[in-house]
């Protein structure tokens, strides 16, 4: 087994990244699936246009893929530690941070359809957002998920989070039971 740092140094020296995977699968998406996952609902004519449906699709093939790739390495946790590294995985900011390091905001920029009428709303002040960035992420999974399937997408989806699942294991922090404990020492 690889050392995290060490592979994470040869990544960096061959220039390759880890959500490489994840980012060809979109590049190679059609052109109506990519739209489709980075369009705003005030982008839309219906909400039902937006990406809203394939980010509560990809949302669940990303838990899925991660938390069989951490049930399949580590037979020796239980389940709740398991479930305390998969919500820490796959938080809104790892999606967040994985969705910056396969393109997510310039892809967003680019399908702005800056509509002269002023109704829609810029992708650069979504971006300022805490969710659309995580949402039009997950959307991204769910669209190549219906494309590519659950194989292809879920090897790209546990190599783009790995660095995140990594880390959440070397710090094991769970802020909510922290924050119980604290509770319960005070009283």
């Amino acid at each position: 087994m690889t050392l995290s740092w060490l592979r994470r140094a040869r990544e960096r020296r061959s220039g390759a990244s880890a959500g490489d995977a994840l980012r060809d699968l979109i590049d190679a998406l059609p052109d109506d699936s990519r739209r489709t996952a980075l369009t705003h609902s005030s982008w839309a004519r219906e909400r039902v246009g937006s990406y809203e449906r394939l980010a509560l699709l990809g949302d669940s093939v990303l838990g899925l893929a991660v938390a069989e790739g951490l049930y399949r390495d580590h037979p020796d946790l239980d389940a709740g530690e398991l479930t305390k590294i998969l919500n820490q995985a796959v938080s809104g900011a790892s999606c967040a941070s994985v969705g910056r390091e396969i393109g997510i905001p310039d892809m967003l920029i680019a399908a702005d359809p800056g509509g002269p009428e002023g109704t829609q709303t810029p992708a650069k002040l979504l971006l300022e957002g805490e969710r659309p960035l995580p949402e039009v992420t997950e959307a991204m999974i769910g669209a190549c998920f219906l494309e590519f399937g659950y194989e292809r997408t879920s090897a790209a989806v546990q190599t783009a989070f790995r660095v995140r699942i990594e880390t959440v294991q070397s710090t094991r922090t769970d802020f909510k039971s922290a924050l119980q404990e604290s509770v319960a020492r005070e009283g």
